[in-house]
């Protein structure tokens, strides 16, 4: 069963919410990112897209996560970050615009479980990427976005009795809500329900965890083996389209693809203007102006990123 913690969590002082928070998907092109970067001393961009603030190559971390670390240390000096003295869970909530609504329980999780494989993982990591979080780990000392891990338990997450610290809307006219559970009642109470779940899974988030594997597997004197992470039970979860544009590396005939295809997959010529995927060991493919839907002949208990990557990327187009 993995285990779960609660922490002292580094927050931003209510006053500064809507300046502190960041989210890169806001802004159209990355001009507009470095003019918020720019004009607001405020927002967390000035860590998790420090590489704007410096003119060399994003491959380089070592010379552009000082800026980073500069803002955490300004922010903690001004005020605008908050340092708990309690242990706490907290209690996230999102609603968008239609009134759909999301809500997950932030908490650390044991880079322990990780290692058994009590919390779940299936993509590949890419090196580049997990040198830079490691980096930042090392500079900063701080994790500011935490891994999304899906759960099927049923986990209590009552907020009657909690303590709001935030609510506010952001451009894309989403709601968020952050409640903080100090009580020690309802502590216990989540970590044991969390406590009777076998496993939990990586929605979101695989390069945060193995950074901070990798990241505490070097440090020496670390206090503890913990990572943090959002929890959310899977049926909360809406799990968007990933698409994959496939360049083979020579020329590979459209018969000769959908050939392929057919040994592992049902291949059907697909009328709709962008197919939609609605069940598992289902996918869509575009070529040559035409949608056709791919449906694995033997079902797989494999995820279906992986499916794809076994089945098609490596197996077809041997990339």
């Amino acid at each position: 069963m993995p285990q779960i913690f609660p922490l002292k969590a580094l927050r931003p002082n209510p006053d500064f919410i809507s300046l502190v928070t960041a989210k890169s998907t806001d802004f159209p092109n990355q001009e507009d990112l470095v003019h918020e970067i720019r004009t607001n001393s405020f927002t967390f961009h000035h860590v998790t897209k420090s590489h704007l603030s410096y003119s060399g190559a994003f491959q380089e971390p070592e010379k552009f996560l000082p800026f980073a670390a500069k803002y955490i240390k300004d922010m903690k000096a001004k005020g605008v970050f908050i340092k708990e003295d309690k242990d706490s869970f907290y209690i996230y909530e999102q609603i968008r615009k239609d009134g759909k609504i999301f809500k997950g329980l932030i908490a650390l999780c044991a880079i322990s479980d990780y290692k058994a494989n009590k919390i779940k993982k299936h993509e590949e990591i890419r090196p580049s990427r997990l040198k830079f979080l490691v980096e930042l780990f090392k500079t900063t000392k701080i994790m500011g976005e935490p891994t999304l891990l899906a759960h099927n338990g049923s986990v209590p997450l009552d907020v009657s009795a909690a303590n709001q610290l935030y609510s506010f809307t952001t451009l894309d006219d989403k709601r968020h809500i952050v409640y903080q559970v100090s009580d020690d009642t309802q502590v216990a109470e989540i970590r044991a329900a969390l406590g009777a779940i076998d496993s939990l899974y990586i929605a979101d988030g695989h390069h945060r965890s193995a950074s901070t594997e990798e990241f505490n597997a070097n440090v020496s004197a670390l206090e503890n083996d913990k990572s943090m992470c959002c929890i959310m039970h899977e049926e909360d979860l809406e799990i968007l389209p990933f698409h994959r544009l496939i360049k083979p590396i020579v020329n590979f005939p459209k018969d000769e693809i959908i050939a392929a295809l057919s040994v592992r997959f049902k291949v059907v010529n697909s009328d709709e203007t962008l197919y939609e995927i609605k069940n598992r060991n289902e996918f869509g493919l575009y070529i040559d102006k035409q949608w056709y839907r791919l449906q694995l002949k033997e079902s797989s208990d494999l995820p279906d990123v992986q499916v794809l990557e076994n089945y098609v990327v490596r197996e077809i187009f041997n990339i």
